[in-house]
């Protein structure tokens, strides 16, 4: 052993490392006198012969001295960068960049982050569409990870990425299920002007060939538009038809210049003896600040799939003024034909009157269509063998529009008319509604309500809790007698927009409960008391 004749020493007193180290040193001593005495091919075999040798010290060294060290497994990994993303619109681009960099860690992060990374893409101009569109040439492989695809910039200018992206990102995006077109308001586009000599259009530049183009992109289910103006309702009509898989649309601000006739590939559906439906598929339909005609169109042409309804009591934001009457009277809807409606929920704007009898008048005939509709197309005598689990609810179109006691005076002035129309005045025996209601109690009193009110997004401080509860019963007082009345007044989501008169104070609060609680907990509380 060359180690015991050059120091002495016993080969198993020496360290195991030591050794292997001082044996690959003088193998390396021995390949360079070898090099000289044998032909380059049989070199290299003993070459390759000795790599494959045992480790010297692998024999007597324990296995817990040779491990690896600990990493924490993929799975967690993935799990930390899947708590990254948030898919709130105020949120997301922070979450992208943070994505962003947690795919440049590493190769074992790069996949399960660019999963995520691409999962929510958002597209502002054509520059954007174009510079992914040539990322998607380069690695197909990431169109599979697009979910949601967000529209978000000028819209109404000639190259608008709306018009762009159908023939651009063709046959691409094979699992898109949302899409969001949205026409960033005036305070954004102050602060992101157009180029030099670009204008602004009246309208979206649609052309007569996009919705068949939109058909390439069939699978989406959510459809949500904001502030668009299309050239006219048929132009419009035609690219939701495109959409035959569509579950879920949502128009806000959405006009057009003209409303023009009714497009065709709504009006053969309404032929006699047609079953067919315009959007067959759709359950959730969502509008704001929009015509009346469009969205009598809209509601009259869908089927009864529809299962969610949320609309604005009143008005809010006025569009531009187009050549529709603004002016033209409300028409309330009639939710006779949707028999599976369960939620109808609607967004309170501030009313310069809100004992307006036109408004009233529209809410109670909304709301009796809406509990007198049939099931399964029967006519509306007949009583379902399962009844819906209604519910109605209320929400401030935006808190920082409002003022406390602006917001409780409006659910004040509707609050009767609620009341009178969900509630029966009598109860008649063997009702299934009235079983279900109460839970399959018999009594001499039967709960008189046809369906849940809820009050909610109130998002006011701790403090603040117990006024509101009171104020709000005090509007349902039947449905809060019969536990039929919820009320959310703190914090959930939204923590950033607060009522005009927001103040955090303590003063509804006992003296005791503002000493027992941390001074941040005060001001911003989350929970309800």
């Amino acid at each position: 052993m060359w180690d015991s004749c050059r120091t002495g020493v016993p080969a198993a007193a020496i360290p195991g490392r030591v050794r292997a180290l001082a044996t690959y040193c003088c193998i390396d001593i021995s390949l360079h006198l070898l090099s000289s005495f044998f032909p380059l091919p049989l070199f290299s075999l003993l070459c390759t012969s000795l790599r494959f040798l045992p480790h010297p010290s692998m024999a007597d060294t324990p296995p817990s001295q040779v491990a690896l060290k600990p990493r924490v497994p993929v799975e967690v990994c993935e799990r930390v960068i899947g708590a990254v993303y948030d898919d709130r619109y105020y949120l997301v681009r922070d979450s992208l960049a943070t994505l962003s960099s947690c795919a440049l860690v590493c190769r074992a992060w790069r996949s399960p982050a660019q999963q995520i990374l691409f999962e929510y893409v958002i597209l502002s101009d054509k520059d954007a569409l174009y510079a992914f569109s040539e990322l998607l040439d380069a690695s197909p492989e990431l169109g599979a990870y697009v979910h949601v695809l967000e529209l978000r910039g000028h819209l109404h200018v000639p190259y608008s990425p709306v018009v762009l992206f159908p023939a651009a990102l063709r046959g691409r995006l094979f699992n898109l299920t949302e899409l969001y077109i949205y026409e960033i308001d005036s305070d954004e586009k102050a602060a992101k002007s157009l180029p030099d000599g670009v204008k602004e259009l009246p309208t979206l530049p649609t052309h007569r060939y996009l919705p068949s183009l939109f058909t390439g992109f069939s699978q989406i289910q959510v459809l949500v538009i904001c502030n668009v103006v299309f050239p006219s309702f048929g132009d419009f009509a035609r690219i939701l038809y495109a959409l035959s898989n569509l579950r879920g649309l949502t128009c806000d601000g959405v006009t057009w210049l003209v409303p023009g006739e009714e497009p065709l590939c709504m009006a053969k559906l309404r032929s006699l003896g047609s079953q067919k439906t315009f959007l067959p598929k759709i359950q959730e339909f969502q509008y704001m600040n929009m015509d009346v005609q469009g969205r009598q169109r809209l509601l009259s042409s869908l089927g009864p799939s529809l299962r969610k309804l949320v609309l604005d009591l009143n008005r809010y934001v006025k569009t531009e003024p187009t050549a529709v009457d603004e002016e033209e009277p409300e028409v309330a809807p009639d939710l006779q034909s949707f028999p599976c409606l369960e939620t109808l929920w609607y967004y309170l704007a501030p009313s310069a009157q809100p004992h307006d009898t036109r408004m009233l008048s529209v809410l109670q005939n909304t709301l009796v269509s809406w509990v007198t509709s049939n099931s399964n197309g029967r006519d509306p005598g007949h009583r379902p063998a399962i009844p819906l689990r209604r519910r109605l609810y209320l929400e401030p179109y935006r808190r920082d529009i409002f003022k406390r006691d602006e917001f409780v005076n409006l659910v004040r002035a509707i609050g009767p008319v609620i009341e009178a129309a969900l509630c029966r005045q009598t109860t008649s025996a063997g009702d299934p509604q009235a079983v279900l209601d109460t839970g399959g109690k018999t009594g001499t009193e039967t709960d008189p309500c046809r369906a849940n009110v809820v009050v909610q997004d109130l998002g006011d401080t701790l403090d603040r809790a117990d006024w509101w509860m009171t104020r709000i019963q005090d509007c349902f007082p039947t449905f809060a007698k019969w536990k039929r009345l919820e009320v959310y007044p703190c914090h959930k989501d939204n923590t950033v927009s607060k009522w005009i008169d927001h103040e955090s104070t303590g003063e509804h609060l006992p003296q005791s409960l503002i000493a027992a609680l941390p001074s941040d907990r005060i001001q911003e509380g989350t929970a309800a008391v």
